[in-house]
């Protein structure tokens, strides 16, 4: 059937739940504390809080409706005593912030394996320049983070969505 060729765009389903963060800066962060909170078997070496994050600031490329906004991410390590589905059904939240549009940055909180830390920092500090974030809903205040992938660039087709030439 020539009429109903297949032109290799990708379907608008695609799009919907979704953002394109252009990567405009990263650092990676350590805090070390004595902890008095907490059970002790849950405290690095019995006291002390140990957090590793890596934090990214970027600026919306897509939805169009968000283009412009400035974002905050924060990747935070789990272990492999996490586990998925039941109870824990996202890797993360996205802090949209609509009562208050102009006070405030959006925030993304997105969860990341522990033995994965430093192959991402080695790609923010390399290739990476664009952050793909898939919600549940971008309507709301806070959306529940179902995935999300990093990329050095974008597709052809995707390019009209994210307003890059």
């Amino acid at each position: 059937m020539a009429d109903q060729e297949d032109d290799g765009a990708l379907h608008p389903s695609f799009f919907e739940g979704r953002l394109l963060i252009e990567v405009l800066s990263w650092d990676w962060d350590l805090y070390l504390g004595v902890s008095r909170v907490g059970p002790r078997k849950y405290r690095f070496q019995g006291g002390l809080d140990r957090v590793r994050t890596i934090r990214v600031e970027g600026r919306v490329q897509a939805r169009q409706e968000h283009r412009g906004r400035d974002i905050k991410v924060r990747f935070t390590p789990f272990g492999p005593e996490m586990r998925f589905g039941g109870g824990l059904e996202s890797v993360g939240s996205l802090h949209l912030f609509r009562s208050a549009p102009d006070a405030r940055d959006w925030e993304a909180s997105l969860l990341l394996p522990e033995a994965d830390l430093t192959m991402m920092a080695i790609a923010l500090s390399t290739t990476t320049k664009y952050l793909h974030i898939g919600a549940s809903a971008l309507d709301v205040e806070v959306a529940r983070v179902t995935n999300y992938s990093l990329s050095a660039s974008v597709g052809e087709k995707v390019k009209p969505w994210a307003g890059i030439e």
